[in-house]
């Protein structure tokens, strides 16, 4: 039984490494277009890469939360309209999905994570509205987005994951 338990948590454990692992590999290529002049291709962003939840299973009741995976995926379609002079907007979001956050998982790292990805929206929309930021500083913003919802993603899972373990 004990080991049962141990392999169980030992499985869960190597799962969750393997994904952040692979979750660092972000590759964003440039194309050319008729005209010869670049394109960043943001939907070459692989979207696999970055975690996805998979132990907590009521991510489809957050409508926050699916609200700012699919912002998340305009900014890797190279969409940045959600964001242009948007900032009263942005911060009245973030705190509406601060305060929809579902209980079982509303802790302070989640509520840590949130504020990171919302700090990196702000930033990023502050950039977009005030100059035009060339092309690096965008590749690098939507990765650093990125890799705070894979962040965040993650932290939910291990949260999940410790409540289960809890649970048994």
């Amino acid at each position: 039984m004990e080991n049962q338990k141990l392999l169980k948590r030992l499985i869960k454990i190597s799962i969750i490494l393997i994904s952040i692992i692979s979750c660092k590999e972000i590759v964003v290529e440039e194309i050319k277009d008729n005209s010869n002049s670049k394109i960043i291709n943001y939907s070459e962003i692989k979207l696999e890469s970055v975690y996805k939840i998979k132990l907590y299973s009521k991510m489809d009741e957050w409508m926050k939360y699916l609200e700012l995976n699919e912002y998340i995926n305009q900014l890797n379609l190279n969409d940045y309209s959600a964001l242009i002079d948007n900032k009263k907007y942005l911060i009245r979001f973030f705190n509406g999905m601060k305060n929809s956050i579902p209980t079982e998982i509303k802790k302070p790292e989640i509520i840590s994570r949130l504020t990171v990805i919302e700090t990196d929206f702000l930033r990023f929309e502050s950039m977009l509205s005030n100059y035009e930021p060339n092309k690096e500083v965008k590749i690098k913003m939507v990765e650093k987005i990125n890799s705070s919802f894979s962040n965040l993603n993650f932290q939910i899972d291990k949260l999940a994951e410790k409540q289960e373990i809890i649970a048994e």
